[in-house]
């Protein structure tokens, strides 16, 4: 027979040594009651949250299960607990039972192609090689919120009731629904390419819209237009140069590739070369193959990742 009586004393606390005991050898007979004793907690503590009646709320739970017979189970190994320790455990049980906090999930890319992440609420996380991501299996009635490091592109589900906030080691940004990129490495900043962000620091905030940027400049947010052609280059895979600075143009490869361009003491003249071209899916040794015969001045060596320029003369 359920003891009715004891589940409701328990959950209310007011159960002596013996009920107790009693209560333990009944949930341990079988797995249907371990069940119904499972349900009755989940309501009693969902109804207690909501100032329900607790009469009511047992009431409601002895109605709606009807008991099933079950072949008597004794566990030798509960006579062996002391009464304190067996109210310790049951309360310990019901704590990590309702007071369970979601896992949390990180993704990092250690490939060469891009990485997607699927969030829980459908947003698309997309991953530069060396970019990482973590997130709750499960995001919260009021709030969305992801780390991250490196170089990300966010396409955010909109959910005004559930602002979405990304962090990084240096930069916080909240939005409602968008498409932007943040670069948290060494120099951090965030553009976007959709909708409205804001970008914050320790002791500065603004706000920034489609087609903007925010760069963190000596611990300073700055704000302007996006002038950038190949910000989002190591995800579509195009790059392009119009009359740009060979200088712009490496450092533009460089974070293409997310590789490191060195340059030999006789490349003082790299900064007085431009280049112009277009560039789609191609492995970095091509384009520098292809940017050596449209500017011969310079040779290129490629070591791990190193991108060593020398003077071809």
């Amino acid at each position: 027979m359920i003891p009715n009586d004891n589940i409701e004393k328990y959950l209310a606390g007011q159960t002596t040594v013996a009920e107790t005991e009693e209560l333990l050898r009944w949930v341990n007979e079988s797995e249907d009651h371990k069940k119904e004793f499972t349900e009755a907690c989940k309501l009693w503590y969902a109804l207690q949250a909501n100032k329900y009646n607790s009469d009511k709320a047992f009431a409601s739970f002895v109605a709606s299960h009807t008991p099933k017979p079950a072949k008597a189970k004794i566990f030798p190994i509960w006579k062996k607990i002391s009464a304190v320790a067996a109210v310790a455990i049951l309360t310990i049980g019901c704590f990590t039972l309702f007071n369970k906090q979601p896992e949390s999930i990180t993704v990092a890319n250690n490939n060469a192609t891009v990485e997607t992440v699927t969030l829980p609420d459908g947003s698309t996380i997309y991953l530069q090689n060396g970019a990482s991501v973590t997130y709750p299996e499960e995001f919260a009635a009021t709030s969305r919120t992801i780390s991250a490091t490196g170089n990300i592109f966010c396409e955010i589900t909109r959910n005004e009731k559930a602002p979405f906030t990304v962090t990084s080691n240096k930069l916080t940004i909240k939005v409602l629904g968008t498409s932007f990129q943040v670069n948290s490495t060494n120099n951090a900043y965030v553009v976007v390419e959709t909708g409205k962000v804001q970008v914050s620091t320790d002791t500065q905030s603004v706000i920034i819209e489609k087609g903007e940027r925010a760069d963190l400049t000596n611990n300073t947010l700055v704000t302007t237009t996006n002038t950038d052609l190949n910000f989002l280059s190591w995800k579509t895979g195009l790059l392009q140069f119009r009359n740009t600075n060979l200088s712009q143009v490496f450092s533009d490869l460089a974070r293409h590739y997310n590789c490191e361009f060195a340059y030999t003491k006789s490349c003082a003249d790299v900064a007085k070369m431009n280049l112009t071209g277009t560039y789609q899916d191609l492995p970095l040794a091509q384009v520098l193959q292809m940017i050596e015969a449209a500017i011969p001045e310079f040779h290129y060596e490629i070591n791990a990742n190193v991108v060593l320029v020398s003077n071809s003369k």
